[in-house]
């Protein structure tokens, strides 16, 4: 799995991602401080799976911060090329709390062997 070196547009964040392999699946957890999924889009074009989201502010419109240190992105964007063995059918996304989790499942070897019937 390859990741683009940055992000796009100016004002968009590249998220921090972990990617971690087991026996049947690539898991990537990404950090995504304000995002819940109505504000999440995960696409795949082109064997490139791009996540976007757009951070979530509950504050009024009208508020004004007394001291500010944790500032958010306008957005939040990063691409990953897949690898061939993943299966574009059956990839799964959840978000918890600003965590995504998106699982995706290793194809399932097919067998070399060629079955043979007597005539």
């Amino acid at each position: 799995m390859n990741t683009q070196t940055r992000p796009s547009r100016p004002g968009t964040l590249r998220p921090r991602t972990d990617v971690i392999e087991t026996a049947e699946a690539l898991i990537l957890v990404a950090d995504l401080c304000g995002v819940d999924e109505t504000s999440l889009e995960l696409s795949l074009s082109d064997d490139v799976l791009t996540l976007r989201a757009k951070p979530v502010t509950s504050a009024p419109q009208d508020w004004q911060p007394v001291w500010a240190e944790f500032e958010l992105p306008d957005a939040y964007e990063r691409s990953f090329r897949l690898a061939a063995e993943i299966d574009r059918e059956d990839i799964g996304a959840t978000i918890q709390k600003g965590r995504l989790r998106v699982t995706l499942k290793k194809r399932q070897p097919r067998s070399s062997r060629i079955p043979v019937r007597a005539s």
